[in-house]
């Protein structure tokens, strides 16, 4: 594995999906409010990341690859917002589509300390317009090709439709590596892709077995290739690690955790860094090897975070 991070340079993937900024409200708490019992936050700072899909742009940029985003903002300052972000950090946004019917989705985190203490979402769930659908197809079309590896994350905002995983299939079988990150609400939908990367509760949404145990995740891995028609599924257990499991067997892969944090963002650098393994000639065994050492990595930081190469580089050379 050793060596691995230089493989992913210049690598093109294209990142479909939900697009959305995370807003971190932060300060100290020293008081319970007079007008009901809770905490009074005295606001001392308020940041802006790019987050979901766009949070998996900055990871394989972060790495060294060449990212392309593939979604929807609304017409509207927050918007511009999420765009200037992703230009300034050197992601291609040319594929990104304006909507006038719906804002762009944005999840206001209030901090105290190293303590999350609420969440307020901005966005809309509707699915996207007949209009706005076939055009995001039409791109996904003429551009795969252009493409080393695709990457479908799904946040559950509209974005992933019927339509695209057809699509979806049509590359698969034209040699493309296309992995998702799948949510609950549109697993009627999915089929025909490499790989998907569900943590532990949406196996369990997904086909009724809850991946607690390794024998319980290679049961409920042979049932998620069967129904959505994998070549293998990478479930993340949390503490317990991760399970590859392909058709004829499984590799189970202890976590690397060594301190948890945040978790905002974790399935991001998974899916990023899992991908780009794979595009890069790692073998499936190998990817998930990564990008759990990755994972860990991450979940040790506070907020939507990213990983560095020398990052991962230096876990391996310390076999972490």
């Amino acid at each position: 594995m050793k060596g691995i991070t230089k493989k992913f340079r210049g690598k093109k993937i294209l990142v479909i999906g939900d697009l959305m900024i995370d807003e971190y409200i932060s300060g100290k708490v020293e008081r319970i409010s007079p007008e009901a019992p809770v905490p009074v936050v005295e606001a001392k700072e308020t940041t802006a990341k790019p987050g979901g899909a766009a949070n998996v742009a900055v990871n394989l940029k972060t790495l060294g690859a060449k990212p392309i985003v593939l979604g929807v903002v609304g017409n509207d300052e927050k918007g511009k917002m999420l765009e200037q972000m992703l230009k300034k950090r050197g992601i291609d946004t040319s594929l990104l589509i304006k909507d006038e019917t719906r804002p762009t989705t944005v999840k206001t985190r209030i901090i105290a300390g190293a303590q999350q203490l609420l969440r307020v979402d901005w966005e809309s769930k509707e699915y996207l317009n007949r209009e706005i659908v076939l055009k995001i197809i039409e791109e996904f079309r003429e551009d795969f090709r252009n493409f080393d590896g695709i990457i479908i994350s799904d946040y559950g905002k509209g974005v992933i439709t019927e339509e695209l995983f057809k699509a979806a299939a049509e590359v698969k079988k034209s040699g493309k590596i296309v992995t998702l990150d799948p949510k609950e609400r549109n697993f009627h939908l999915y089929h025909d892709v490499t790989a998907m990367t569900p943590n532990m509760k949406e196996t369990y949404q997904a086909v009724g077995i809850y991946p607690e145990t390794e024998e319980t995740a290679e049961k409920a891995g042979k049932k998620l290739i069967e129904k959505f028609k994998l070549d293998f599924a990478l479930i993340t257990r949390s503490e317990k690690g991760m399970s590859l499991i392909k058709r004829d067997k499984s590799y189970h892969i202890p976590a690397k955790a060594k301190q948890v944090y945040d978790v905002t963002g974790a399935g991001d650098t998974v899916i990023a860094v899992f991908t780009l393994s794979l595009v890069a000639g790692a073998s499936p065994e190998k990817a998930a090897e990564i990008a759990n050492i990755a994972g860990g990595i991450v979940v040790g930081k506070l907020g939507t975070a990213f990983v560095k190469p020398e990052e991962i580089e230096k876990a391996i050379e310390e076999g972490a």
